[in-house]
């Protein structure tokens, strides 16, 4: 409620610690859940000051038709439907003036109060310091639009061929700091269809499934493209909140808002791939020694009690898996959030780059849990990672599906970032 009444950056830390199971026990994590950014529409004479300070031309000459109020608006800026003078319809994202000074002295409050944090060890064996270092560098991208152009273009560019997901394209022309132009992507956000899910999930789907939809393979689809970016690229879109999904037709997934992307060294995304390898295969202490990788201890460490604690953990969560049935999914987000819980009480730092992919993970846990709580996680990765070794990108070393083994330990690699 405090940071919810301080607003703005302060709602964007709560929103941004809710998925660190690693910093915070769980229940303030699941708290921080229900942080909503409610932040009312700018002027839209505000709207044509930045627009022409930036382009250096009236709303009008760039724009054969701009809708003055916001269909979205955030902490950082509102997005605006309109139509180019080519006829191209697009997305118009503008940041919020003076959003830049306010961002700045926030974060300068986060840092005066970061001594008193570490003194209660409320973060574990992580410094606040670096909690507030990263995401001051990630809210400083996200203040920077070109940034988030890249990012979109980079994304589109190494998107998976096929059918499974779809990337705006960026009309660069009218982009700058400050304002945004994307194509402008048709479709049914996500968190409508969740939304209505919850409240009838029968009806949801029927209606859904009567215009063409599947929900199933579009949940499936979430988890290939993601499984594209991380292990094919090594560049993954980092803020799959179900606001930022679209369902398009064909159960396609469009993806928006590129602020935030995860880049994930060859070493790290091989390291990724011997920990999910050990845990198909059920082995569970080179498992938690590849875990292990990423975590750095702090004085206060124990290493081997840290050790013998994650592997009595992740023996337990195997022996689980192996007869929970339908209840899997539940199972392995359980067991990523107790490891993160343990990692945070022995006072252990996870590697930001891995805390970025972790947090992702669970978010897209979330979603597809929302949409096909039955999806086979463990046969999609295999399935996609056979195919991997088919293509011949050689990322991992996992045999295809029907090798006899869903796994083996690849050469090792330097622990990087």
């Amino acid at each position: 409620m405090a940071l919810e009444e301080m607003g703005g950056t302060w709602i964007k830390l709560g929103q941004t610690l809710a998925l660190r199971f690693d910093l915070l026990p769980p229940p303030y994590c699941h708290e921080l859940f229900g942080l909503l950014n409610r932040v009312p529409p700018f002027s839209s004479s505000e709207v044509e000051r930045i627009v022409h300070s930036e382009l250096g031309r009236d709303l009008q000459e760039v724009f054969a038709h701009f809708t003055h109020e916001p269909f979205g608006a955030a902490s950082i800026g509102q997005v605006h439907d309109a139509v180019l003078r080519s006829g191209e319809r697009v997305a118009v994202k503008v940041q919020r003036p003076g959003i830049e000074r306010l961002i700045a002295t926030d974060i300068s409050l986060m840092y005066m109060v970061s001594r008193l944090l570490d003194l209660t060890h409320v973060l574990g064996g992580t410094r606040s310091r670096d909690v507030i270092d990263e995401f001051a560098r990630w809210t400083r991208d996200e203040l920077d639009y070109t940034v988030e152009a890249r990012n979109a273009s980079t994304l589109r560019e190494d998107a998976p061929a096929g059918e499974t997901g779809y990337y705006p394209a960026v009309h660069l022309d009218s982009t700058t700091r400050r304002v945004l132009t994307t194509e402008r992507l048709e479709g049914i956000l996500l968190v409508d269809v969740i939304r209505d899910l919850r409240s009838d999930r029968e009806g949801c789907t029927s209606r859904l499934r009567a215009a063409g939809y599947d929900l199933d393979r579009a949940a499936s689809n979430i988890v290939w493209n993601f499984l594209h970016q991380v292990y094919a690229v090594g560049v993954f879109h980092a803020d799959l909140h179900p606001a930022n999904l679209l369902l398009l037709p064909g159960d396609r997934i469009g993806y928006v808002d590129f602020g935030i992307i995860g880049r994930l060294p060859d070493s790290v995304r091989e390291s990724l791939v011997r920990y999910a390898g050990s845990l198909f295969t059920g082995d569970a202490d080179a498992a938690v020694g590849e875990f292990l990788r990423w975590a750095q201890p702090s004085p206060a460490t124990d290493p081997v009690a840290a050790r013998d604690e994650m592997i009595g953990l992740t023996e337990r969560f195997l022996f689980d898996f192996d007869h929970a049935g339908s209840g899997r999914r539940a199972l392995m987000a359980q067991y990523q959030v107790a490891l993160l819980a343990v990692t945070r009480a022995h006072r252990m730092a996870i590697d930001p780059v891995v805390v970025l992919y972790a947090k992702t993970v669970l978010t897209i846990d979330s979603v597809t849990s929302e949409l096909s709580p039955a999806l086979d996680l463990q046969s999609l990765h295999l399935r996609f990672f056979g195919e991997l070794i088919i293509e011949g990108i050689g990322v991992c070393g996992v045999d295809s599906p029907g090798s006899g083994s869903s796994g083996e330990q690849m050469t090792e690699g330097d622990r990087d970032g």
